[in-house]
């Protein structure tokens, strides 16, 4: 029995972290046990675990006189995140360009890049900020430094909303930010440092730009 408990309070919180990730519930919008019991078709203890792990994660926050909403992610905030995302993966990619990149490292962003040409053919802009959010993953995950690993990790929700909101604002983002991949990935296989970095720092700083107009 408390094995069905835990598997759906787990279905439970990854569909409705599904859903604001993809801003099908929007920020502000207020989570109700009743609302929810009803949409996801479950009982009462699963949802409120889920509500509690939401609020936890930084995804919900209770407010007075409304209960639990859909966390705001403020401007400040995201632009906040992104300096912090230049100075952390401008770093990683000089270092990853001064590397010698396993064939099975080098494979993988093959795929991941065609996966993302793909997606923008078929302009599937959450698919795309998936494939996204593993390639930046991916470079972190390489330079196997451990706390900027967790850091990353635990931005990990909030990027994802970040480059969501980035792509429908601009519908044009999409296939800008696939060609920056490939040629980020690039400048790191050529082992030329500089313009790895600087096309990173060019990338994230115009998807802030996009968020801030």
């Amino acid at each position: 029995m408390s094995g069905t408990t835990v598997t759906l309070k787990e279905k439970a919180f990854i569909h409705l972290r599904k859903l604001i990730l993809n801003g099908e519930l929007k920020p502000g919008e207020v989570l109700t046990e009743r609302t929810l019991v009803e949409m996801l078709e479950m009982s009462r203890t699963p949802i409120r675990a889920a509500l509690e792990r939401l609020d936890a994660e930084g995804l919900a926050n209770y407010t007075p006189n409304k209960g639990l909403v859909v966390a705001e992610l403020s401007l400040r905030k995201a632009i906040d995140l992104y300096d912090y995302r230049i100075a952390m993966e401008c770093f990683i990619v000089r270092k990853l360009a001064a590397m010698e990149l396993e064939k099975n490292d080098l494979k993988w962003f093959e795929q991941n890049l065609r996966q993302q040409e793909i997606h923008v053919e078929k302009g599937d802009q959450a698919l795309f900020t998936e494939a996204d959010t593993q390639y930046h993953r991916k470079l972190v995950e390489i330079y196997a430094n451990s706390e900027i690993i967790q850091a990353m990790e635990r931005l990990q929700d909030q990027l994802y909303r970040i480059a969501i909101g980035v792509l429908r604002k601009d519908r044009t983002r999409i296939s800008v930010s696939y060609n920056d991949h490939v040629r980020i990935f690039q400048y790191i296989r050529e082992g030329d440092a500089d313009k790895a970095s600087q096309a990173m720092e060019e990338h994230l700083e115009f998807g802030k730009r996009i968020l801030i107009m």
